[in-house]
């Protein structure tokens, strides 16, 4: 009986060491979440850090990525060269981001960074899409704007102008860290799309706004289309979850779905 005894506390301080081992290397994951959010430029070299948290949860990710001016080049001419000219006349925009979006191997390096943390975490189904859209929401609205800056009630905020269609491509995007509504539906799009989810890109003529929506099951408000919701999810602020739309614009009826698997 003394020797089940011990036995059983040897087992017992292993469990306790297993558990502050565990415990220690969760704080020390968390620990390296905690950076600060930064662009440096090194030569050739623009090296970004990124912090964000979830919505839902106290959950803090950290990526880590850099880019570099000739890629930025070589995107800039993809996008005009991609645009030049709308193919589809009866959804223009749905044409150019769905040009802008079929470019997977310029962003794969933030897709592989993603899966990293996700894999890390064991993310999956709704708190996985959170946290790639989180990441776009936390970074700082800017306008991308056709003409002159200054010709445009930009409210104080950053703007980037003579871009052609007002639009980034994602890779501009993520160099620059310069985005406004569509820029950033379109990262998010090929994101989501990257890792399996069903995404659509919205948009409203009246609000002259644009937003990505999602297939997934939750609630709020959405669009129905080919027979499922897909709920709106604003990106160009922080703290807007999914099927939340802005006060602002909030009229379902004055948005449309340009671009999704099947139109």
């Amino acid at each position: 009986m003394k020797r089940l005894f011990q036995i059983f506390l040897l087992i017992l301080a292993v469990w306790w060491s297993l558990t502050a081992l565990i415990a220690l290397f969760r704080a020390s994951q968390n620990h390296n979440d905690e950076c600060v959010d930064s662009m440096k430029e090194q030569r050739d070299l623009t090296i970004h850090e990124r912090s964000w948290h979830l919505i839902s949860s106290s959950s803090s990710f950290c990526v880590n990525y850099h880019t570099n001016s000739d890629q930025f080049n070589f995107a800039t001419d993809s996008r005009l060269k991609s645009i030049g000219q709308v193919h589809d006349t009866r959804n223009p925009w749905g044409d150019i981001y769905n040009q802008l979006v079929q470019d997977k191997e310029s962003i794969a390096f933030l897709v592989d960074s993603l899966s990293a943390i996700a894999a890390n975490r064991q993310l999956q189904g709704y708190e996985l899409s959170e946290m790639i859209v989180t990441m776009v929401q936390d970074i700082p609205y800017s306008f991308v704007i056709p003409g002159k800056c200054e010709e445009y009630d930009t409210d104080g905020k950053p703007c980037v102008g003579d871009v052609r269609w007002g639009l980034y491509s994602p890779y501009e995007f993520l160099h620059t860290e310069m985005g406004d509504c569509d820029t950033r539906a379109v990262l998010v799009y090929a994101v989501l799309e990257e890792f399996g989810f069903d995404p659509a890109i919205l948009v409203s003529d009246q609000y002259s706004h644009a937003m990505i929506a999602l297939s997934i099951p939750t609630a709020g408000d959405y669009l129905l289309h080919q027979g499922k919701k897909y709920y709106f999810w604003e990106t160009t602020a922080k703290g807007w979850m999914a099927g939340m739309l802005p006060p602002s614009y909030n009229n379902v009826d004055y948005w449309k779905i340009v671009l999704a698997h099947e139109l």
